[in-house]
């Protein structure tokens, strides 16, 4: 039994450390636009205030979407970063190199 045990443990083990099978935690719930905000504009030396973030809340939607982008889709926190620069113009043209470099 205790090998059954070791044995299940150490396969439990291989397929949550390999690269092809591990799988982001799916109860890791991902950021909101609001906290990706903040983050982006932190990092750019921006002063981040209530209403940035109250115009950013306000274009969310059911679920944590943003302006109808799911937060599971790749290009949401690019989508976000687009609308700081674009629509509130919060983040100056050298802010906007890495615009399209997003991950």
């Amino acid at each position: 039994m205790i090998k059954k045990i070791a044995g299940l443990s150490i396969l439990l083990t291989m397929l949550t450390t390999t690269p092809v099978l591990a799988s982001v935690n799916p109860n890791t719930p991902e950021k909101a636009a609001p906290a990706i905000a903040v983050e982006m504009l932190k990092n750019c030396g921006v002063k981040v205030n209530g209403d940035i973030l109250r115009q950013v809340t306000e274009q969310m939607g059911p679920g944590g979407t943003f302006m109808g982008m799911e937060k599971s889709d790749p290009h949401y926190k690019h989508h976000v970063m687009h609308y700081l620069h674009e629509d509130l113009g919060v983040m100056g043209d050298q802010d906007c190199m890495t615009h399209g470099q997003m991950e």
